[in-house]
């Protein structure tokens, strides 16, 4: 859940037991409807290493300071 709207991020992640569980569940769910939405389901992958973070008030290379705002629209 989304903590500010406290609406659905869209997204989940479930374990099992065994890899043969896993894969019954992807194949009895994998493109079906859940209430109202499509469901698909996927593995899920390493999460990649992160570059190291800049300072804000640093430049980048085309002079350029980042503006790091973000905004949510819905």
């Amino acid at each position: 859940m989304d903590r500010p709207s406290g609406r659905s991020k869209g997204f989940a992640f479930v374990t099992y037991a065994t890899v043969e569980e896993a894969e019954k569940a992807r194949e009895g769910m994998n493109a079906k409807f859940l209430d109202g939405w499509v469901i698909f389901v996927d593995p899920a992958k390493p999460r990649e290493p992160r570059p190291p973070q800049q300072s804000e008030s640093q430049p980048s290379q085309s002079g350029f300071t980042v503006n790091k705002t973000v905004g949510w629209c819905g």
